[in-house]
């Protein structure tokens, strides 16, 4: 738990093996050793409602994933909880839960997080490919500085 009764995570989402749609986890991995050890980490990959148990009691939410923008691939984008439902890619497969029902779930249940922000990139390459677009790889460091800051404005940093 951290300072004033914060517990703050970092959820990474997407398929590796589906080129940039994998840049959630991808990102996750790009800041290990960049936080504090008191933020969880979560390697969210495509697991859809299962993340559920993981997402229950926190606070504040940072989100990794590729936005649905009509922006230039690579462009990094921080939204609040508000925009999240027009900017999030549908995932590929039938079975998995979009995003936005699962944080909706979470409220129903009453450990809904109180701030959410989504930073995410426009994908570039979409298919069966392991391994980021150049853009997308280029963006990691911009990614890094947008959660350092919001982690910043928590408090947690």
């Amino acid at each position: 738990m951290g300072e004033f009764g914060l517990r703050v995570a970092i959820l990474g989402l997407g398929n590796l093996l589906l080129g940039d749609e994998g840049f959630g986890v991808h990102a996750l991995r790009y800041l290990e050793g960049e936080i504090p050890p008191d933020v969880a980490l979560i390697d969210g990959g495509t697991r859809g409602l299962y993340l559920y148990p993981f997402l229950e009691g926190v606070t504040h939410l940072i989100i990794l994933d590729v936005v649905r923008l009509r922006r230039p691939p690579g462009t990094v984008i921080t939204l609040g909880r508000e925009e999240l439902n027009g900017a999030i890619v549908p995932k590929i497969s039938a079975h998995d839960v979009a995003l936005p029902d699962l944080l909706a779930l979470l409220e129903m249940g009453g450990g809904g997080p109180r701030d959410i922000r989504l930073v995410g990139v426009v994908p570039g390459e979409f298919g069966a490919r392991v391994g980021l677009s150049e853009e997308v790889r280029a963006a990691l460091p911009k990614v890094k500085e947008e959660v350092l800051s919001i982690l910043r404005q928590w408090g947690v940093m």
